[in-house]
């Protein structure tokens, strides 16, 4: 992304995104799993692909970080699942 013209908001859109989990890690309770860490990374996972998408379609590296995001979310689901 460094070589485009949105590096600036990429950034930016990262850092808005990663606040909230680095919050949570200080502020949560880790002795149990809590399905809202895997749900976020997915939304982190999903920004990424779709700038990717959006400005470096050629590269192909937003299918990476699609296929990432879709293993996050089922396995946040699958998280829910087995606690509830």
């Amino acid at each position: 992304m460094r070589d485009t013209p949105v590096h600036k908001w990429y950034l930016l859109g990262s850092w808005a995104l990663l606040i909230p989990i680095l919050i949570l890690i200080w502020t949560m309770d880790r002795s149990r799993p809590n399905p809202i860490w895997p749900f976020l990374l997915s939304v982190i996972f999903c920004f990424r692909g779709y700038m990717e998408w959006k400005y470096m379609r050629e590269s192909r590296h937003h299918q990476v970080s699609i296929l990432l995001a879709a293993v996050s979310l089922f396995f946040t689901g699958l998280m829910i699942f087995i606690l509830l």
